[in-house]
């Protein structure tokens, strides 16, 4: 049996109240810019200040891994999470370039029941998610 069609229970009426949630997360990703030649002493200290990885490094392993780099990425990280970064390297002197993006899911939720259906399998909750809609689910919308 076909991922979509154990589903039909879905939209066929059997168990009423299922929806289609769309999720809508707001990340962005925090990257240090250094000088053309990589960065200065400085900049170094101050990013292992802000950077737990590279704090729990030896200074000369930090030297070697930062040579040459024009930018050092923080990681992709929810927009609240990504503000707090960019000010605590900021504060520190550290110029910083922040991509936002946005992230969209979709999985099945019971708006009667509360329950949340849980497919872990990435294309068959596409396709699952895909027969849903064309079958005239309802969309529920939720972000952060």
């Amino acid at each position: 049996m076909s991922a979509p069609s154990k589903h039909n229970y879905l939209w066929d009426g059997t168990e009423p109240g299922w929806a289609v949630l769309e999720h809508t997360r707001d990340e962005a990703e925090v990257s240090v810019a250094f000088a053309v030649h990589g960065p200065t002493l400085n900049e170094v200290k101050a990013l292992r200040s802000v950077c737990a990885s590279l704090k729990a490094l030896p200074a000369s392993d930090v030297l070697k891994q930062l040579r040459g780099l024009r930018t050092f990425s923080l990681g992709v990280h929810e927009s609240s999470v990504a503000r707090k970064l960019r000010l605590k390297c900021e504060s520190v002197g550290l110029k910083v370039e922040v991509r936002p993006a946005q992230e969209v899911r979709h999985s099945l939720i019971n708006t009667v029941t509360k329950r949340f259906l849980l497919i872990e399998d990435e294309q068959a909750c596409k396709a699952v998610v895909a027969d849903a809609l064309a079958n005239g689910l309802g969309i529920v919308h939720s972000a952060n």
